[in-house]
């Protein structure tokens, strides 16, 4: 089923845990099915959309909610690897396209070997996952999630943690707004993410509107990334490794970068001011309204 609360579920608790198991399902089937890497992406997709969820209804939830959160946090950590260091040659790639195609690329061959270099050690460091420990540890999650209960029924299950994630996402827009650092921006495509997953888990509120609201904020996620992969590069390029590249070509790559990153900002701080454009607490009394329409049929 999707990734949503049914309307018809009258018990908001079942459509949690439901949500929650048919997750645990596709990442233990991920596992069976697909190519260890592909496995391993999928799972933590999965983690990311249990903890949102988790989210939602953390005030409900109680004290159970940390201990949920951490178990679904750790485990996509454990498989993590080091992201950074296999998607800079990407990064480099896409950049020197977005700046100009006829770009003499040679100029710039030595700064993408070294990275190259780094991306393959850093997979050469990385050790096959135990496909069965992660399985085992997927049906621990899947038992412990029928143990889950929350201390309220209907929207009040669901309205804290959604104005508190909104909130959440709003205040980190503010802080971006005073100093865009590449922690803050980084920050805030979390903000993003949390709200966006929540806009389609309460999407027949109001389908079409929230479809939307979901799918802006899926792009305003992307090209916050793209923002912090080029913050990564540019981090990058000031590495030691780096030392025995011509410093006017770096000098040159680091120009680029930063003119990319304010173009991308320039997208992005519109996008989020119109996503979490008013205060909390009425768009928290909004989709109770929407909900209570939709769950009354």
């Amino acid at each position: 089923m999707p990734y949503r609360l049914q309307a018809r579920e009258k018990d908001i608790g079942s459509g949690v845990r439901r949500i929650a198991t048919e997750q645990v399902d596709r990442a233990r089937k991920a596992l069976d099915d697909k190519h260890p890497a592909d496995a391993i992406h999928e799972l933590r997709q999965r983690c990311k959309k249990i903890r949102a969820l988790l989210r939602l209804v953390r005030p409900a939830l109680g004290k159970r909610y940390a201990l949920e959160n951490r178990r679904f946090r750790d485990l996509a950590r454990e498989v993590a690897g080091d992201r950074d260091d296999q998607v800079l040659v990407t990064t480099f790639d896409a950049l020197l396209m977005q700046v100009d195609a006829r770009i003499d690329r040679r100029h710039y061959a030595a700064i993408r070997r070294k990275l190259d270099l780094r991306r393959q050690h850093s997979f050469g460091r990385e050790t096959s996952p135990d496909l069965g420990a992660l399985d085992a540890r997927l049906l621990e999650a899947r038992e412990a999630i029928a143990l889950w209960r929350l201390d309220r029924s209907g929207f009040a299950a669901i309205a804290g943690g959604w104005q508190q994630s909104y909130e959440q996402g709003r205040d980190a827009l503010a802080r971006v707004r005073d100093e865009p650092t590449t922690v803050a921006l980084h920050d805030w495509r979390k903000r993003v993410k949390y709200h966006r997953h929540h806009c389609s888990l309460l999407r027949e509120a109001w389908p079409r509107a929230l479809e939307t609201r979901a799918e802006e904020g899926h792009r305003l996620s992307d090209i916050l990334g793209d923002d912090h992969d080029l913050a990564m590069l540019a981090e990058r390029l000031n590495a030691g490794e780096m030392s025995s590249v011509d410093a006017s070509r770096r000098a040159q790559l680091a120009t680029w970068i930063e003119r990319r990153r304010v173009k991308l900002r320039s997208e992005a701080l519109p996008l989020g001011r119109r996503l979490f454009a008013e205060p909390g607490k009425p768009v928290r009394k909004r989709m109770a309204r929407y909900w209570g329409i939709a769950t009354d049929r």
